[in-house]
């Protein structure tokens, strides 16, 4: 009896051990489940953020060379020169002219290369840095029968005004990103000018990155990739490709599944105001975070593919303590204490602060947030903010600074610095308006190089350019601080004097004639002189600016006809 008795207390321990012992697993197995659970919610908006960050990061840093390169090239394809050519190539002055400022242009482009192609005649201009085809410009003519032309023609028939497209040129050897601008003008189309960026050195500056896990392509709307790090993947010359022919994300992503998807997104992203999407695909036969956005300025979508190992660890997990008995109830509320102290109430302040920063709010000052992995979490999640921060404060200046320099270049005459036409038709508006408002007088005044034809046959470009730049120079001298000059054609200038009497113009006039006449312009064989015809008009009563010009214009025949060289007065 004693002994069924010791055998039956002996089981019942036993009972009761396993018994504990399985209450202790099971509760740790389910506490195991709900942290891990919890904890990759957690990693996956966590992921989304991070994801949203760098896509953000690839998108701005492939579109900031791109959009002073298409801004440039547009501005070039409004040029009147470039458009005078376009309609009267055969015209050897003309043609001189446009070359004249393809040539000025080359110099601003990141690759100080261009190419202009015309409907009309089908004719290729191109130059490179090295400006080997000086005086030769015109390389080769398009033809439709042409395989290798096709981007031409589709690019005529295309109706955009600007494109981007990674193309081989098999007649120049090259391959670039294109950035091709239609000359248009009014409805009709009238050719094609750009510039090109080198492939290879495009491709380490965007997607060439060399950051572990990810991976960074940029695909057009049919999802043919236009740049990745393979260069053999890339579709080159895709607008001349029927859509079944190109090479498409599918060489990457090989699930049908996973192409719906992004083909999805993608829709979303381009009939929407979002800016970023993610969704997870299988990438190299492993799972990975694919964050898209969408360019509508060159019409492209940015893919990044970023590996789960970068995007956060998994190592702090919830573990419940052994302890027997009433401890159990104990150990788990210390647990979860300790659970909210540690993880749960940190992860929920870290995403307060993600929040704020997905809404805009790229100045918030984080605390330290946490100890161990959530402490160095929180500390990578302050650095990532400070570095997106500067990087947008960054993107902004430059962008300033780009608009700036594009605006001072569409109102500047490049060789001379002084106002061009279009400059000089806003400071003509302006002053006009103010005529009108206060009654006062204004002087007019347009100066003609005498003989600049010659200087240039005999001397030579080169020279006639320091001819300019040497008058121009006695016309700034000449004229008061707030005076405007331009140069108004290819030897012709015009100035502009608010705020003067008629003596003070005729002064001004006097003094540019005397200072041109005076100049002492350098070549090989020594030093040559030449003179300049001033035609003044002095409006002391508010007139439009066609009269204003016409009336000067009839001064300066005035003054030619009466032997160059000298100042004449409009006068009834």
């Amino acid at each position: 009896m004693v002994a069924n008795s010791t055998h039956f207390a002996v089981n019942l321990k036993y009972k009761f051990f396993l018994l504990i012992l399985g209450i202790i697993l099971g509760f740790s197995s389910i506490a195991w489940f709900f942290s891990s659970h919890l904890l990759a919610q957690a990693n996956e908006k966590w992921a989304e953020l991070l994801a949203g960050r760098q896509v953000m990061f690839d998108k701005h840093r492939t579109l900031l060379p791109l959009t002073r390169e298409i801004a440039l090239a547009r501005q070039l394809a409004a040029d009147p020169a470039l458009l005078d050519m376009a309609l009267h190539e055969d015209d050897p002055a003309v043609r001189e002219r446009a070359i004249k400022v393809l040539e000025a242009y080359r110099l601003n482009f990141r690759d100080q290369s261009y190419f202009a192609a015309f409907a009309r005649s089908g004719n290729y201009y191109f130059n490179d840095a090295a400006g080997q085809f000086t005086g030769k410009q015109l390389r080769y003519t398009l033809r439709a029968t042409n395989p290798n032309d096709k981007w031409f023609f589709a690019t005529l028939g295309s109706g955009k005004d600007y494109q981007v497209n990674v193309d081989p040129d098999i007649h120049l050897g090259v391959t670039k990103v294109w950035i091709n601008v239609l000359i248009k003008r009014g409805g009709e189309v009238l050719g094609v000018i750009g510039t090109g960026i080198n492939i290879t050195e495009f491709l380490r500056e965007t997607v060439d990155i060399n950051q572990p896990g990810v991976h960074n392509l940029f695909v057009d709307r049919d999802m043919a990739i236009q740049l990745y790090r393979e260069a053999n993947l890339i579709d080159y010359a895709s607008i001349t490709k029927d859509v079944e022919h190109r090479s498409k994300v599918d060489l990457l992503l090989t699930s049908p599944g996973d192409i719906e998807n992004l083909r999805r997104v993608m829709r979303r992203l381009e009939n929407s105001e979002r800016t970023v999407d993610t969704l997870w695909v299988t990438f190299h036969g492993k799972q990975h975070l694919l964050g898209v956005s969408y360019l509508p300025e060159i019409g492209w979508f940015d893919l990044t593919l970023m590996h789960p190992r970068i995007l956060f660890s998994s190592d702090t997990l919830l573990s419940m303590p052994l302890l027997y008995g009433l401890a159990l109830v104990l150990a788990l509320s210390l647990v979860g204490w300790l659970v909210h102290r540690w993880i749960l109430g940190p992860i929920s302040r870290l995403r307060a602060s993600m929040a704020e920063v997905q809404h805009g709010n790229y100045q918030i000052d984080l605390p330290g947030i946490g100890k161990g992995e959530i402490g160095d979490l929180s500390r990578q999640f302050t650095d990532m903010v400070k570095v997106v921060r500067d990087t947008r404060d960054g993107l902004e200046d430059k962008v300033k600074q780009r608009t700036e320099e594009l605006l001072r270049l569409t109102e500047t005459d490049l060789l001379t610095g002084l106002l061009n036409r279009r400059g000089m038709q806003k400071r003509f508006d302006q002053e006009l308006a103010r005529q009108s408002r206060q009654g006062e007088a204004l002087g007019l005044m347009l100066i003609d190089l005498d003989y600049f034809k010659l200087i240039n046959d005999r001397y030579g470009h080169l020279v006639g350019d320091t001819a300019l730049s040497a008058a121009t120079a006695v016309i700034q001298e000449s004229i008061r601080a707030f005076d405007h000059a331009a140069r108004w054609g290819g030897e012709e200038f015009l100035v502009l004097l608010a705020e003067c009497n008629e003596d003070a113009l005729l002064g001004a006039a006097e003094r540019i004639r005397a200072g041109i006449e005076g100049l002492s312009v350098p070549y090989s064989k020594g030093v040559f002189h030449f003179t300049a015809s001033v035609g003044v008009y002095y409006a002391n009563a508010p007139e439009d600016q066609e009269d204003l010009l016409r009336k000067a214009d009839k001064a300066l025949y005035l003054a030619k006809d009466s032997g160059r060289n000298c100042v004449r007065r409009y006068a009834e």
